[in-house]
């Protein structure tokens, strides 16, 4: 059964608001229960005014949206009460209540009248579950970042919503309390039976949330699909760029054999090609566009010598120069060119990058297997 359930939605600002001229169109859009869904995309892109339609906050949209089966109002707020008792949702600052931790998290119980006894049942419980016991007590305005995030999920899920909206919530975290947080709102949703939609344009989060993505552009679903397939295999250059597919290329195929194609690429100033061995069925002559994510190069020294190295089965094999290299979480990102406008990035250990000497203007060879040389016909 679908909790949401969208056809023919359009949504547009109006003239004196600040994004005024913005357009959203969504055709059709569902969420089942107990599933989850990430709407994708770079700011602007109109995720945030497509989930606050959804959770019957935005009015003034045309088209069909149901919650729960019920048809939301498009011009009443307060219209829609019985299906968004059955929901919640987490904004990127969801402000606490000016008492104890233990009060935020009854509040809710409390406004609904719940029974007293089931309260304590109820918070003692979801307190427990999510480790902050310790702090049950404590001022709300006195706890950290991390635990705040915390005490907030817990006020809403011991509501036991069916559907949880959230907008971003885990922006202004660190990597440890982003990554503990989301581990444990994945468990407790999958108990529970809770569907999530998350607005988000942090693959990473998508990734570990989501078992679905909507990749947003524009105010327009460009992709919807299963949430590995979607990142796995892009079908268009807008598409690639935002699930963080830096590396593009243009190029004609030469040859084909065996579901592998030879493509020859070239850069806008139309220097020296670059071939490259893609996992791909296409004929002589086909223009396509070719994408490649930085996880799948593998970089090594230079030591001389052309040719594929003995150390790697990659079909692909490129000499290059580092031009920089930059620090990220969980370790060094690095520019590599190989002369002709080609630029090819490439995630690399912290560790790896020191015990194998590298730097800026060191000579590499660097790898990439055919299968991670995703690809699709040029119209």
């Amino acid at each position: 059964m679908n909790i949401v359930e969208i056809k023919d939605l359009s949504f547009k600002y109006p003239e004196d608001k600040k994004r005024a001229g913005f357009e959203l169109k969504v055709p059709e859009l569902s969420l089942a229960r107990g599933s989850s869904l990430a709407l994708f995309g770079a700011s602007g892109a109109g995720k945030s005014t497509l989930l606050a339609i959804c959770a019957s906050l935005q009015k003034g949209f045309a088209g069909s949206v149901k919650l729960f089966g019920t048809q939301l109002s498009n011009d009443r707020c307060g219209a829609d009460g019985e299906a968004v008792s059955r929901m919640a949702i987490l904004f990127q600052d969801a402000p606490l209540f000016n008492c104890c931790v233990y009060e935020n998290i009854s509040i809710g119980l409390q406004i609904r009248k719940t029974p007293r006894a089931e309260i304590k049942r109820r918070v003692d419980e979801m307190i427990e579950k999510l480790n902050i016991s310790g702090i049950a007590y404590a001022d709300a305005r006195e706890i950290s970042g991390g635990q705040a995030k915390r005490v907030c999920l817990a006020r809403l899920l011991v509501l036991k919503p069916e559907l949880l909206f959230l907008d971003e919530p885990f922006y202004s975290l660190d990597a440890i309390n982003r990554s503990q947080i989301m581990h444990e709102l994945k468990r407790l949703s999958a108990e529970a039976a809770i569907a999530l939609m998350l607005v988000t344009h942090d693959k990473n989060e998508a990734l570990a949330l989501c078992e679905n993505l909507a990749v947003m552009d524009a105010g327009a679903i460009i992709r919807y699909g299963d949430i590995k397939s979607c990142f796995n295999n892009p079908k268009s250059e807008t598409e690639a760029r935002l699930l963080g597919r830096n590396m593009v290329f243009y190029g004609q195929v030469t040859v084909c054999s065996d579901e592998v194609a030879e493509i020859e690429c070239v850069t806008e100033n139309e220097s020296a090609p670059l071939t490259f061995q893609a996992a791909a069925d296409y004929k002589k002559g086909d223009r396509v566009c070719l994408m490649i994510s930085p996880q799948d190069l593998s970089v090594s020294p230079y030591e001389g010598g052309g040719g594929k190295s003995q150390a790697s089965s990659a079909l692909n094999c490129f000499e290059g120069e580092i031009v920089s290299a930059a620090h990220y979480e969980f370790g060094m990102l690095l520019n590599i060119s190989t002369g002709g406008g080609f630029v090819f990035q490439a995630y690399i250990t912290s560790r790896s990058y020191e015990s194998l000497g590298l730097g800026p203007e060191k000579k590499v060879k660097f790898f990439i297997k055919a299968t991670a040389v995703k690809s699709f016909l040029m119209p």
